[in-house]
């Protein structure tokens, strides 16, 4: 049964929870996203928040860096170019 309580997610939503956990923690994957969307009362699956929080990365010209099992994202360092 569907909660019909939670809240849909939406870009600025995710692109808030990354900003946030960035600035808390140095960086972030799309795991830990979801979960601090889930803790905020929205409706996050894995897969969507995956694919938003990249699409977001490359439109912010965030640092991402793939470890062969997840992606990790980070704000650009001065003086390096965006991937």
């Amino acid at each position: 049964m569907m909660n019909t309580s939670l809240k849909p997610l939406t870009s600025s939503a995710v692109l808030r929870a990354a900003t946030t956990l960035i600035l808390a923690e140095g960086g972030t994957s799309s795991l830990i996203v979801k979960q601090f969307l889930l803790n905020q009362g929205y409706q996050a699956y894995e897969a969507e928040v995956a694919r938003c929080l990249f699409l977001l990365a490359l439109q912010e010209g965030w640092t991402i860096q793939d470890n062969g099992l997840f992606r990790v994202y980070y704000f650009p360092t001065p003086g390096t170019s965006p991937q």
